[in-house]
């Protein structure tokens, strides 16, 4: 494995006082030597040592504790100890044999803390009595070896699979070689209520473990062993977690430990710096006060199309249709601006900046940065640089090359194609200033639009859980239950994720993940389209009467879908008749609220236009009709459907 590491530089506290951070060797890729040095980078204070990669390693056990205190890391933890326990009392002696063998395995890598799991096996001990006989004897032989067990509930286990019972089994023992480890995963994957471990004895407590996961209806094991991801990257509540465990007194180290494919194969320099990052976020949820943000970010005042030479034309036609007018061309650039009311477009008419990232061909125009209005830009700088999220003031956009940089523009890169920029009110307004005015059309402004109501991202499977992070961490989005949305390409997992801001909009982000290159970089593309900048409106039907008087032939919807509307709600049929009309779809929530949209066919590989509108307390966005809109696209004709010649 090649992965190049990134600057040390240590990342400054976020909540105050940061706890003492460990890592299990299971959360990154490449050797033992690697994850080690990885660890060391992210500015980690120690390291859980995962049996199988010290198992699979070359080093011997003096060697490891050598390699570990010469990057700085201490070796937190020895684990897994697995199945101590036993009905069969001759099994159970021989596990104690088994147990002292790993203590002379600790005492050569200097570490005293074991971690002893609850057994999962039909031969686990069913009776406390006779199981804190059996612990009370593993405790004995630790506390003469020097060392100390950290006992945990498994959520699969077939006895123990509650901290709850776990901690009375480790109070009846009363020996102090004996406590508890807490895990995230095991505690809220059987939705467990935390709030008792507040009212846990600290020393009981060894070892705090953590993890969080996007909700799933599957096997806890297979969840486990698969989907855990980074606190800040799934759905757990991991602030009311974490602030129970800090009410309970404990100060040992926050320990992360991630089984996931994704990180099985990611850069181990890049997920342990997210890693890092991601105990930083949760030291901010656990504050009293909860986490400081900015004030004052309002909302997207642009979006930025990279288009290139050979999509632009055909995006501008399609900015048109729906309202948007050309204003003003940067001659030195190759930006174009198109405006609606208060809404900006920028078309990116050049090969280079996005097209310079893999996977992104000149025939796949792409939303490549979103534009933010914000009271204090710095201020956001600022927080973005407490996550160690690299920041830089940029140029304009109309500005020509080598113009000075506009210091009240802070741009982050979410991924390798996607930036946001944070601008100042005077920003927001002057840049639109730097573009050289071209001829009006004759026809008055359509404005059309209210705002921007949502942007829709295709992200690669790799750069998915850091983008999820930096989302959450840095720009304090609230995310809903992931989402899998079957269409007629395929299964395609959703996050929304939301901002409110002090506008009383809200800027949203509808993140799918999509396949990522072979070599690593970039989405694939994915046929009928991803990738979408959704505009408000308040008159869906004059909204689409208008875009039809200025060009636009909108994505035709099948009349099957109207009956099947007619039959799923009770719609006034000369409302129905008005959707058909103008191919509006339709949903509706169960408090009443409703949602309206239509789109613009694709253009080119992915890229397209959606018109909203929002009743009531609608959160959603149109998922339902998600395949509709998909088979409707591959009808089109653009795109092959599948089998086809």
């Amino acid at each position: 494995m090649t992965a190049t590491a990134p600057g040390t530089r240590e990342m400054s506290d976020t909540a105050g006082s940061m706890p003492r951070t460990s890592i299990a060797t299971v959360c990154l890729s490449g050797t033992l030597a690697e994850k080690l040095d990885a660890a060391a980078a992210a500015g980690f204070g120690g390291v859980e040592v995962f049996e199988p990669d010290f198992v699979a390693a070359p080093m011997r056990p003096a060697e490891l504790a050598r390699a570990a205190a010469d990057r700085g890391l201490s070796l937190d933890l020895y684990q897994p100890f697995r199945d101590l326990d036993h009905v069969d009392p001759n099994r159970f002696a021989r596990n104690l044999v088994r147990l002292e063998r790993k203590f002379d395995v600790m005492d050569e890598l200097g570490c005293d803390l074991l971690l002893v799991c609850s057994s999962p096996l039909t031969s686990a001990v069913d009776d406390d009595a006779l199981l804190i006989e059996q612990l009370g004897a593993a405790a004995q032989i630790a506390a003469r070896r020097g060392k100390r067990i950290a006992y945990e509930a498994l959520a699969w286990g077939t006895a123990v699979n509650d901290y709850r019972h776990a901690a009375n089994i480790v109070a009846a023992v009363d020996n102090p070689a004996l406590g508890t480890c807490l895990d995230s995963f095991h505690i809220l994957s059987r939705g467990d209520d935390p709030a008792p471990i507040a009212d846990l004895p600290a020393e009981s407590i060894f070892f705090l473990q953590l993890a969080d996961a996007p909700r799933m209806s599957m096997d806890i094991l297979q969840w486990s062993r698969h989907h855990r991801c980074l606190p800040g990257q799934g759905n757990f509540d991991l602030q009311t977690f974490i602030r129970a465990v800090q009410a309970s007194g404990y100060r040992g180290p926050w320990s992360l430990e991630i089984f996931s494919d994704v990180f099985r194969h990611a850069d181990p320099y890049r997920t342990a710096r997210d890693a890092q990052r991601s105990l930083r976020y949760l030291a901010e949820l656990a504050t009293e006060a909860g986490p400081s943000t900015p004030s004052a970010a309002r909302d997207v005042v642009s979006i930025r199309v990279a288009a290139g030479p050979q999509m632009a034309p055909e995006v501008a036609k399609t900015l048109s249709h729906i309202g948007f007018d050309l204003q003003g061309v940067g001659s030195e650039t190759g930006l174009r601006l198109y405006r609606d009311a208060e809404v900006a477009v920028v078309v990116d008419t050049t090969v280079g900046t996005v097209w310079s990232a893999p996977g992104i061909a000149p025939d796949m125009p792409t939303i490549a940065q979103i534009g933010i209005r914000s009271d204090d830009p710095v201020a956001w700088a600022d927080r973005a640089a407490r996550f160690d999220v690299p920041v830089a003031p940029v140029a304009a956009p109309g500005a020509t090359a080598g113009a000075d940089s506009d210091t009240e523009v802070v741009r982050l890169n979410v991924t390798e194609t996607l930036s946001i920029d944070l601008r100042s009110p005077e920003s927001a307004d002057d840049w639109q200033r730097r573009f050289d005015l071209v001829p009006r059309d004759a026809r008055p402004p359509a404005e059309l639009f209210t705002g921007v109501d949502h942007v829709g991202l295709g992200i690669g499977t790799a750069a998915w859980e850091g983008a999820m992070l930096l989302l959450r961490s840095v720009f304090r989005m609230s995310v809903d239950d992931g989402l899998d949305v079957p269409d007629a390409v395929g299964t395609m997992r959703s996050q929304a994720l939301t901002m409110d801001t002090d506008s009383g909009s809200a800027v949203r982000i509808v993140a799918s993940m999509v396949p990522t290159q072979l070599d690593g970089h970039g989405p694939l593309r994915r046929r009928g389209g991803l990738t979408h900048a959704a505009f408000a409106c308040t008159d869906i039907v004059a909204t689409a009467a208008a875009c039809r008087e200025r060009g636009l032939v909108a994505l035709p919807i099948p009349d099957n879908y109207y009956d099947d509307l007619a039959a799923r709600f009770d719609l006034p049929d000369d409302l129905v008749a008005q959707l058909r009309t103008y191919d509006i779809l339709y949903d509706a929530d169960s408090d009443g609220g409703e949602f309206f949209h239509f789109f613009t066919p694709t253009i080119g590989e992915d890229l397209f236009f959606e018109i909203v509108c929002r009743r009531g307390s609608y959160r959603g966005y149109g998922e339902p009709n998600s395949p509709v809109r998909v088979a409707a696209e591959l009808a089109r004709g653009g795109t092959d459907l599948p089998g086809s010649e």
